[in-house]
């Protein structure tokens, strides 16, 4: 096991097959500009965004601070393991949430009535009391519209 800071990791790389975890390898090389086996904040951003992750600057440059080495001159392959690994975590706990919701979009219009919603809330897996579920329902559709956006949830569930 490898200590990054306050940071822990191990086995990053079996979330990737061989062939993703060549081409991460490849892309830090590409972007250690100069060889020093670190990429800059800069680089990480270009480096990120070639393939295809974006995040906005304050979240990555919280993110650079975290994964920065001790010595503060930048981010070794290992760490960039740990951003990528994370973000690709995220997408796939936002395509399964989006899976959940698209299931019970009778209409399949992207949004959920709340009377329904509510409904099930109380009928399936874990049910929730009515106070329960009308308070659940204060934070899905919160201007009482009478149903809600699903993709909005996610993002919110998400933060």
């Amino acid at each position: 096991m490898t200590t990054l800071k306050s940071i822990s990791y191990e086995n990053e790389d079996r979330l990737f097959s061989d062939a993703e975890d060549k081409k991460y390898r490849e892309n830090f090389q590409l972007f250690d500009r100069d060889g020093d086996e670190r990429i800059s904040f800069t680089e990480l951003q270009e480096l990120l965004t070639s393939i295809g992750y974006i995040y906005e600057e304050q979240e990555l440059s919280e993110l650079y601070k975290e994964l920065e080495d001790s010595e503060g001159q930048g981010i070794r392959s290992d760490a960039l393991f740990i951003l990528v690994s994370k973000k690709k975590r995220e997408q796939d706990r936002e395509e399964q949430l989006i899976e959940a919701f698209k299931s019970v979009d009778l209409e399949n219009t992207g949004y959920i009535q709340s009377e329904y919603f509510k409904e099930l809330l109380m009928t399936m897996g874990y049910r929730f009391t009515e106070d329960e579920a009308d308070e659940y329902m204060k934070f899905i559709d919160p201007k009482n519209e009478g149903k809600f956006l699903y993709i909005d949830i996610v993002k919110k569930i998400l933060k």
